[in-house]
């Protein structure tokens, strides 16, 4: 097996954040190319020299499993560190435009179901904000299986994202003639609304990747 086939045979047996999986196959393949060097000087063919390199490297089976470890340790890393950002971004976000008069309820104050859904949305946010942050420090911490916490950080996002999103949506449709009123009227409104949605498909996005590196690295 020549050199860029086996590289290309691990690189599709691997799944996690794109850049750091290309480092690591460049880093792999100039290691075989090295390899390949050293034997070329010591008289063996091209062929053969790219053939022992690539058996002194190891199969993709015994390969793989290392590096989809350090892929998913870093991919749920990268979740976490999303999920303990945004999640209390998007709480201080629309605090500040409200307390600011940047987007005031229509019709007087918000009915009392409506509060009480702010309410819990903002509890679920912080829960899910501090969860996020704990699970940031404990990657951190080489004795725990990457899988298994990169699954954690993947779940509270998995769960959060729904969670707020639903509450959202709840809020909206029990004030429905109040909400339209609002986005049609108020520029910043409509502008929030529509930021929020996107942050949300993205946070969803982020979260079905992750556990989907963290399967990867269980399959392995």
């Amino acid at each position: 097996m020549t050199v860029a086939s086996h590289l290309a045979a691990l690189d599709g047996a691997l799944l996690g954040p794109r850049r750091i999986r290309r480092c690591m196959i460049a880093e792999a393949r100039a290691g075989l190319h090295d390899a390949v060097d050293a034997y070329r000087d010591g008289g063996v063919s091209a062929e053969r020299a790219e053939e022992l390199a690539v058996r002194d490297f190891g199969t993709v089976g015994e390969v793989a499993p290392s590096y989809q470890a350090e892929l998913t340790a870093r991919q749920g890393r990268t979740a976490a560190v999303l999920y303990a950002i945004v999640f209390p971004t998007m709480l201080f976000g629309w605090d500040l435009l409200w307390s600011t008069g940047a987007v005031t309820w229509p019709r007087g104050p918000a009915p009392h179901l409506v509060t009480a859904l702010a309410g819990l949305q903002d509890v679920v946010t912080v829960v899910v904000a501090v969860a996020a942050i704990t699970l940031l420090a404990v990657t951190f911490r080489r004795s725990v299986p990457p899988e298994r916490l990169t699954v954690a950080i993947g779940l509270t996002g998995a769960i959060g994202a729904p969670l707020c999103g639903g509450i959202s949506i709840a809020m909206n449709l029990v004030a429905a003639r109040s909400t339209a009123h609002l986005i049609m009227t108020s520029p910043a409104a409509a502008a929030a609304f529509a930021t929020s949605a996107l942050v949300l498909v993205v946070l969803i996005w982020q979260s079905v990747r992750t556990l989907r590196v963290a399967r990867a690295a269980q399959a392995h």
